[in-house]
């Protein structure tokens, strides 16, 4: 709306604007920006009140819509973490970088846009900086976006949903020891692709009582839960001499890791160490 509303005015003013005005106009504000010196009470004054709170506009949208831009990639992640066991490629923490770099070139377009354009006329090469910016800036995003995983589920339930789930319910306790018993015994964790879904399924509840649970009971969301299991039998294969020809790529996909990257980066936040350096000091202790 903003953005239309000084479109639409900017258009009419200078439809307004004599000839002679519109010069006046290009010479004190868009080349000089000689703002002090206008007199907001003429036509070409108000052109330049156009012309700056078109720009404090654009510095307040960009505020406004890259707090939208966090509050969505924290809500995202959140949801991620609760269905997905491996979340490579889910993520969408980049959205959020580049919405901090969309803020900071919109007060690099203020700045500019003060200082006028007298500085780039004078200084040609000057203009190969936001070129090459945005440029990156563009590729950035078309690059992030085509290589961003495409989620086929329906990750928000509605609240008819979720009491029409309800309706299989069995006591706290009870699932608690089904879901203890399926990850211990059946070690469900070993699915590369897991997700709070087929957890589901087979305990016969929805994904609502599931995510509360372990949420509340182990104070962790889905993807630490799951995690949690697959570093402990990382760690066991990793201590058997047996394992010790086999590759990292193998005891990730043992483990349940959807990748070598991903089972490394999970492993040190949790163990605080690589799987090359546990393995590495357990062989030492062995020998």
């Amino acid at each position: 709306m903003p953005g239309i509303f000084f479109g639409l005015s900017t258009l009419i003013l200078t439809l307004i604007l004599t000839p002679e005005e519109r010069i006046f106009y290009v010479e004190h504000i868009l080349i000089k920006t000689n703002l002090k010196g206008i007199n907001f009470n003429t036509l070409p004054g108000l052109r330049g009140w156009n012309f700056l709170l078109s720009r404090i506009a654009l510095i307040l949208q960009t505020i406004i819509y890259l707090v939208l831009l966090i509050r969505i990639s924290i809500k995202h992640e959140k949801v991620i973490n609760n269905y997905f066991s491996n979340t490579e490629g889910k993520k969408i923490n980049w959205v959020k970088n580049l919405g901090y770099i969309a803020f900071a070139v919109s007060l690099a377009a203020i700045i500019f846009a003060l200082l006028g354009r007298s500085y780039f006329i004078h200084h040609n090469l000057s203009l190969l900086m936001p070129s090459a910016f945005f440029t990156t800036l563009f590729f950035l995003i078309g690059y992030k976006g085509n290589i961003q995983s495409q989620i086929s589920e329906r990750l928000y339930e509605s609240e008819h949903e979720m009491i029409k789930e309800g309706n299989v319910s069995s006591s706290n306790d009870d699932l608690k020891a089904r879901l203890l018993n399926l990850f211990q015994s059946e070690k469900i964790y070993q699915l590369n692709d897991l997700r709070i879904s087929t957890v589901c399924k087979a305990l016969h509840t929805n994904r609502t009582y599931i995510s509360k649970l372990i949420n509340d009971e182990f104070r962790m969301n889905f993807n630490e839960f799951v995690n949690k299991y697959r570093v402990e039998e990382a760690k066991q294969l990793l201590r058997s001499k047996v394992n010790n020809k086999y590759t990292m790529e193998y005891i990730a996909q043992q483990a349940g890791f959807g990748s070598v990257a991903s089972f490394s980066r999970v492993f040190k936040e949790i163990e605080g160490t690589t799987p090359g350096n546990f393995r590495e000091k357990n062989s030492l202790r062995m020998d």
